[in-house]
């Protein structure tokens, strides 16, 4: 079995920059996903493009909800030096 980091750097050919980018997005997702794991919406994607910041959810609820959280969503990235100057959230369609 492979290691992950294997597969990543072999088998998708993923250079350098681009893997600093996945793990950014890996890093904001992860860290949010974690802050917010006792709320009842869950983030399903959060990623930084262009100094916005996207927030996935799988329901309008879910989305709605995050919005009352911005602030505090920009307060919890400021702690791992990512500054977004926009937030945008998004309702995903499931399958």
């Amino acid at each position: 079995m492979k290691h992950i980091s294997e597969v990543i750097n072999k088998d998708l050919g993923l250079n350098k920059e681009n893997s600093s980018l996945l793990d950014e997005k890996t890093k904001i997702q992860k860290h949010l996903k974690n802050c917010f794991k006792d709320k009842p919406y869950k983030i399903e994607n959060a990623y930084l493009k262009n100094k916005t910041l996207y927030i996935e959810s799988n329901s309008a609820e879910e989305t709605e909800a995050l919005r009352y959280e911005e602030k505090n969503i920009k307060k919890l990235l400021s702690r791992i030096n990512i500054f977004p100057d926009k937030v945008r959230f998004r309702t995903t369609i499931g399958n």
